[in-house]
């Protein structure tokens, strides 16, 4: 299903963490990094100019444009102005800035330097040379941020999972002995109490079934009955029993697999073995 973003869903998923000093931070190493990009490519911008002035008329200009982009989206919010007419105005005002602090940083870097053949454009010859690149680039990397934002939100689940850390089995369940380890095998009810089992043992929790399956959502592991669950990571096969259905565990244990939940069982050890493969590559 297709997640439509708006402008503030946006920004507060890319500025959730930043504080106003992080965020300054990683704007001035931007424009740093950006601004040695350019001036090692030597433009024809720049193309005339040693290293360090080269330098400075890059990050001077990108430092500018983003000012100018700030400026005018805190004027349109303060204007009470809708976030997509913000971010719209930002883009269209940048050239009309960037073209007047261009014509300055040029006239200053041509008094500096004292060579003739650097010298500063006029502010509309200015400005017909920094419209096309400062919309179209500004557009491009506006696009590109709410893409990525957008694919983050679909697949969420899919990148909390695979990169978050899970938690320890005697986190979610302390009266575990540490002897049997973290590698869990399966869980399964038995009268009042739930049966844990790892590679080094078990025991017996006095817990509800439904609470221990919700707490192991952490782990790569599905319900495969009412009363069993099993770790994806230790199912060697499944096969057929009568009417229902058997889990063999690479260990030779066989658990029940009711017909309600064998799909469910078939597709959680698709989508398992694809990502396993996927994180060995």
């Amino acid at each position: 299903m297709k997640t439509e973003l708006t402008t503030r869903q946006v920004f507060s998923y890319v500025f959730r963490d930043a504080t106003p000093r992080k965020t300054l931070v990683i704007c001035l190493a931007g424009t740093l990094v950006c601004a040695v990009l350019l001036a090692l490519f030597e433009p024809r911008a720049s193309r005339d100019l040693p290293f360090l002035w080269a330098l400075f008329h890059w990050a001077a200009h990108l430092a500018g444009g983003l000012g100018v982009l700030i400026a005018v989206y805190l004027t349109a919010q303060r204007a009470g102005l809708s976030d997509r007419w913000r971010v719209a105005l930002a883009v269209a005002a940048l050239p009309f800035g960037v073209a007047f602090l261009s014509v300055g940083i040029e006239t200053l870097i041509a008094a500096a330097i004292g060579e003739p053949q650097f010298r500063a454009d006029g502010y509309w010859e200015e400005l017909q040379h920094v419209a096309l690149p400062a919309i179209s680039l500004t557009s491009v990397a506006l696009l590109a941020v709410f893409k990525a934002v957008e694919m983050a939100f679909a697949r969420q689940s899919e990148i909390l999972s695979r990169f978050a850390k899970k938690p320890s089995l005697r986190t979610l369940f302390p009266e575990l002995p540490a002897a049997l380890g973290e590698d869990l095998v399966s869980a399964s009810a038995n009268d009042h109490y739930v049966h844990l089992r790892t590679t080094e043992g078990s025991a017996m929790l006095s817990r509800r079934f439904s609470d221990c399956v919700e707490q192991l959502s952490a782990f790569d592991g599905v319900q495969v009955h009412r009363s069993h669950w099993v770790h994806l990571a230790h199912v060697s096969h499944v096969r057929t029993n009568g009417s229902s259905y058997l889990c063999s565990m690479l260990d030779g244990t066989e658990i029940p697999v009711s017909r309600r939940k064998h799909a469910d069982l078939k597709l959680s050890l698709q989508h398992f073995t694809k990502t396993a493969r996927r994180d060995t590559i």
